[in-house]
Parts: structure tokens; sequence; C-alpha cells
């Protein structure tokens, strides 16, 4: 005759409960470690990163001006310029920002620096969003993007195929001096003005 085995729990035994791991806990320096990331991360999303480029030649270019002109970086030696790259048509953002850098013309002008937009969209479409916004400054048309390429500024913003938020200072000897990302899509004019003319005063 075959006998069932009595589990051990109806013969009064009692099993051993089960072992818990202890809770794994991290180190100080870890909490800290992430808390930094974090806000680092909200930092790069709300503002910009400004910063010194490696300094030599600027790109030369030429290129088709909303006005119908022909403007080249050459037209600007003797001049500190600063070039700035944009998404353009679809982005009231980089519109605004333009509409707020017009009406600090004249402390631009005592800084001694000219902002040139560049857009890579056709420039009757540019057009158009220049009406809408009330500017009268020509932009610079890229539709190719290579003058945005030739700078590094493709995928630096929202889009990896279009230029992010970003100016480059171009001193008048036609040599690379300060750049700064804004991927938050607006920097205040008077930040601007401040990290550009303080790295056009070093040239």
């Amino acid at each position: 005759m075959t006998r069932t085995r009595t589990p051990a729990r109806s013969r009064g035994r009692r099993l051993p409960p089960p072992r818990r791991r202890p809770a794994r806990r991290w180190p100080a320096w870890a909490a800290l470690g992430g808390v930094a990331l974090v806000v680092a991360l909200m930092l790069l999303a709300a503002g910009g990163s400004p910063n010194q480029p490696e300094e030599g030649p600027a790109p030369r270019f030429s290129l088709a001006a909303t006005d119908g002109g022909q403007v080249s970086l050459d037209d600007y030696r003797g001049r500190n310029v600063v070039l700035y790259f944009n998404e353009g048509v679809g982005c009231d953002a980089c519109f605004y920002q333009m509409v707020e850098l017009e009406k600090h013309g004249d402390h631009l002008a005592d800084a001694g620096l000219t902002v040139v937009p560049v857009a890579v969209n056709p420039a009757g479409a540019v057009r158009q969003e220049m009406e809408r916004f009330g500017l009268t400054t020509p932009f610079l048309v890229d539709p190719d993007r290579r003058v945005s390429a030739a700078y590094g500024t493709i995928g630096t913003g929202h889009h990896a195929d279009l230029p992010g938020h970003s100016f480059v200072l171009v001193d008048g000897t036609g040599r690379l001096r300060w750049r700064g990302d804004y991927p938050g899509m607006f920097v205040p004019p008077d930040e601007l003005i401040a990290s550009a003319a303080g790295a056009a005063g070093r040239s």
C-alpha cells in the first residue's frame, strides 16, 4: 500500500519564514549625482549653453537675402557679426527672438555687434513671417543648409535636420570667437549682448 506523505504544515511543524533581502541603499554621492543630472537637464531645456568655440577662420559664404541682395561674410570685414542660425518658418519663437533683438538695436550698436539672421527656408516664405512679426532686418536664406552645417548648427535644437537656436560670433578679421546654443529657443538680448561683446573684446 502506498503511503501518502503528509506535508510538514499539517503535522504541526512550522516552516521557517522566507529570508528577505536587505534593502539596497545607494551611497549619498549617487543620490546627489542624480539630482545634479536632473538640474543640468532642466537648465539645458530652459536656457542654453554659451561657449567658446575653437578659434579659427570662419567658414566663408555667400547667400541670398530676403531684400533681394546677395550677402557674403566678406561684406562684414572690420565688424563683429553675430550670425543667428534658426529653424525659420514654423518656429514663432525664432522670429520673436529677432523682434526682441531689433528692440535692442541701440544696445547692439553700442556694443559694436551686428546680428545677421540665417534661415533655411525660401526667401518668399521668410518674408511672409517677417511681415507677420513686423521685422525689418533682412534674413539670409540657406535652403540647402550648407552654411548652417558648415557652422555646426544642424541638430542643435529640437530637430535633427534643422539648425537649432544658435548664435556664432565672427570678428572683424573673419575669425570665430564665440558661440551660444539655446535649445530653450530664446535668450534675453542683454545676456546675448554681454556674452558676445565680452568675447569680441578678447579678440
